[in-house]
């Protein structure tokens, strides 16, 4: 994903330019510590960390907007493009095509996972058992200055 959006910028220079500039914009005229790119990051990060729907999303983010003053950069909506079947700059299918053409209709071709990696951390860790595994290795190993694992090199 990330070389086809290299190829697509290194193609499209002066729209690779635009969308830093549009990311940098100031939330709201005035505003010096949030961009219109960091807002939209912490309130998408807040959709994920609570397990928003898209509706709860969509309906939060006017209601921000609405808070915001006049001019401000927030979009009011995700759902721009929401009944559309092929995305509007390539033309290809938003849905998942099989082996034999046939069109998957509400299984989408790109889709970003998220894994929160701290609930992971603190369930791992709440074991004593799983815990005493996941750092035996730095406890129980001998540190006699010769490397007998990655982590007794100097570096």
């Amino acid at each position: 994903m990330c070389e086809g959006a290299y190829e697509h910028f290194t193609e499209n220079p002066n729209e690779f330019k635009k969308f830093v500039e549009e990311a940098k914009k100031p939330l709201y005229p005035g505003c010096q510590k949030h961009t219109k790119l960091s807002g939209l990051v912490k309130l998408y990060n807040l959709k994920a960390r609570h397990g928003m729907t898209d509706n709860c999303f969509a309906d939060m983010l006017i209601e921000v907007g609405d808070l915001l003053p006049i001019g401000q950069e927030l979009p009011l909506s995700m759902k721009k493009y929401h009944d559309l079947t092929s995305y509007p700059k390539c033309g290809l299918s938003r849905w998942k095509v099989t082996k034999k053409n046939v069109v998957k209709k509400g299984v989408p071709t790109k889709v970003l996972w998220y894994f929160p990696p701290i609930p992971r951390f603190k369930r791992m860790f709440k074991s004593l058992e799983t815990s005493k595994s996941l750092t035996s290795h730095n406890q129980a190993r001998m540190k006699d200055g010769r490397l007998r694992h990655p982590d007794d090199s100097p570096l």
